[in-house]
């Protein structure tokens, strides 16, 4: 793939379309980061991204490779009011009805909204040499050389003007458009082979409140997070953010439909399986009427196993692989594939997009293996789960509860949850004996809940010792924010 024009473009301005500008920019000249929406000035949400008034869990191991891209992001994010803790000992993390110990990780959370971490990267990004921000720009089609061989840029058009085509020349293509990505129509229409799809059916639905925040809300924690399971498929997250607030989300799958009016959203938190973060919401200041959000599956894209791709042509983030945003899992991955990107393209270009692919799905087979074996399938899920790997979801369920006795088997689980250390680290002879030490010690813990079931309005509560009144599922919307003009290196399509 020789270079002609020196031009690189993104499309979308995604946490993941952000940091793979970034990567762009050491070896373009000009990097061009086109979007639907209007880009605010400052940390306002934006139409374009549903999910971005919802809780986001950073990773330290996300944290860790934003820093690598964008030296001093951290600092930068506390001193615009998120917090930053060490992960075993700020985040209150439960298993069933029991929490893990604290103690010391060595891996550093951040506990921050998405509007300030885009906004943060964005303004950091756009201070890169050569990198501009095209934003109201819808884009059409991929363009082609006459062999139809090679991508060779963007057919575009103002979102205001879509009768008045223009044709973007680039050297690259980079897709961070999201789970709506047309990458694999464009290719089939010009002949090539569409990526294979494994869809992991989940049909989770949010309902999100925000809290006025005061110290000791939750003695030291800067989060108090609540898996689902098998018995209970309900989650919860209480996370700190900046301006003194809260953030609370109340999850619920295949159906399951969390209300967002205060009582029966305090209602709906008292059926999750342990009651810290219902005590936590029931002494706090509520600041919105709440809102709602919905995601049907989480989807893999094999573009790492296509024998034909054209040059000129990377897809990266949820494009590339979308994530049951209850794992916390999308950011982190993301910004794994743009430090990717960026040591693929310091090799040269050549062969770039099965060098990238390649080293993309090595960072995506832990989260999307986590994803396949953290709930049972629903129907219309098409990832076969094999032998071997059920055998391994049983051990690691099995390390998840016996780790809420265990500091040691508590670290080393966040380790490989916050994507700093791979699962293979969970199956050391050490590791093994503790887990089938803690498995005879108490069965009960392996096995989940507590076998007492008693009712609720959402389905069989395992081990919920109270039995709130029956509840209607509300649902809510909030309007979006307001947009403030753009005020950095940001341009329209004339």
């Amino acid at each position: 793939m020789t270079g002609t024009v020196d031009r690189a473009l993104v499309i979308g301005s995604s946490i993941a379309g952000l940091l793979a500008a970034r990567a762009l920019s050491e070896a373009y000249g000009e990097v061009i980061v086109l979007d639907r929406d209007e880009l605010p000035y400052g940390p306002v949400a934006r139409g374009g991204v549903p999910q971005i008034r919802h809780a986001h869990g950073l990773l330290a191991g996300g944290r860790e490779a934003m820093e690598e891209l964008l030296p001093g992001l951290t600092a930068d994010l506390v001193a615009a009011g998120a917090t930053a803790g060490d992960a075993q000992e700020a985040l209150h993390y439960y298993v069933g009805t029991g929490r893990y110990p604290t103690g010391t990780s060595g891996l550093t959370a951040v506990a921050v909204s998405r509007v300030l971490l885009e906004w943060t990267i964005r303004r950091r990004v756009a201070e890169m040499p050569g990198v501009v921000f095209y934003d109201r720009s819808s884009v059409l089609d991929l363009m082609f050389s006459e062999d139809g061989r090679r991508v060779t840029g963007l057919v575009v058009s103002g979102v205001d003007r879509p009768g008045s085509p223009r044709r973007l020349e680039a050297d690259l293509v980079v897709d961070a458009s999201g789970r709506t990505s047309r990458t694999p129509e464009w290719l089939e229409r010009r002949g090539f082979q569409p990526p294979e799809e494994e869809r992991v059916r989940c049909d989770i639905s949010y309902a999100t409140r925000r809290f006025r925040r005061r110290p000791g809300d939750a003695g030291t924690a800067l989060a108090i997070l609540q898996p689902a399971s098998a018995g209970v498929p309900r989650s919860g997250v209480l996370i700190a953010q900046e301006n003194d607030e809260w953030i609370g989300g109340l999850t619920g799958y295949h159906g399951v439909r969390p209300p967002t009016e205060l009582s029966d959203f305090l209602a709906y938190a008292r059926t999750l399986e342990a009651p810290a973060i219902a005590e936590v919401l029931e002494r706090l200041e509520p600041l919105d009427d709440g809102c709602t959000y919905r995601f049907q599956a989480s989807v893999r894209r094999r573009y790492e196993r296509l024998l034909d791709v054209p040059d000129g042509i990377l897809v990266i983030g949820d494009a590339l692989c979308s994530f049951d945003p209850a794992f916390g899992q999308g950011m982190s991955t993301a910004a794994l594939q743009a430090v990717a990107l960026r040591a693929a393209l310091a090799e040269g270009r050549e062969d770039l997009g099965r060098r990238f692919f390649h080293r993309a799905a090595q960072h995506i087979d832990t989260p999307w293996q986590i994803v396949v074996g953290g709930m049972p399938p629903a129907p219309g899920t098409t990832v076969r789960t094999p032998m071997a790997a059920r055998l391994v979801g049983s051990y690691l369920t099995a390390l998840r509860y016996a780790a809420v006795d265990d500091p040691k088997l508590a670290r080393a689980f966040l380790r490989v949850a916050h994507m700093t250390a791979p699962p293979q680290s969970l199956m050391t002879p050490g590791l093994a004996a503790r887990v089938l030490a803690r498995v005879l010690l108490n069965r009960a813990a392996v096995a989940g809940p507590a076998p007492g079931v008693v009712p609720t309005p959402y389905g069989l509560g395992h081990g919920v010792t109270h039995r709130p009144r029956p509840l209607a599922a509300v649902s809510s919307t909030q309007p979006p924010g307001r947009r403030d003009p753009v005020h950095h290196k940001t341009g329209h399509l004339s």
